[in-house]
């Protein structure tokens, strides 16, 4: 019986040894950090995929131009005309806020379609 017991306890210390490795192996490949967070490209989450590919030249755009984009109409789009040939050239999204009927919510929908490239 004490074979018995000896082959018994044998056998347990191979499993022990065999799990402690197992998770060794899988602890030691494991990546040293995680991403804060994942990032989505706009393209990816765009509520209007009509508007793929869809570029505004801020300081060239007409005012048909400007009505491509989400929540701007005739007016809205004749008001930012005006403004950006009053204060041309505009360099930074923000300063569309100065224009009557832009808020935060507007800008935020059209952001990802403007530019401020010049062209030549």
């Amino acid at each position: 019986m004490s074979n018995r017991r000896l082959s018994d306890s044998f056998l347990s210390v191979l499993i022990l040894l065999l799990c402690g490795g197992l998770f060794f192996q899988l602890f030691s490949n494991a990546p040293l950090e995680v991403p804060a967070q994942i990032s989505l490209s706009p393209a990816t989450l765009s509520p209007y995929p009509e508007l793929e590919g869809v570029v505004i030249l801020v300081n060239h755009a007409s005012i048909e131009d400007w009505q491509q984009l989400p929540g701007i109409g005739p007016a809205k789009a004749q008001a930012i005309y005006d403004y950006v040939q009053t204060h041309r050239p505009l360099n930074r999204a923000e300063q569309l806020l100065e224009v009557d009927g832009i808020g935060e919510g507007t800008l935020e929908q059209i952001r990802p379609y403007l530019s401020f490239a010049a062209t030549s």
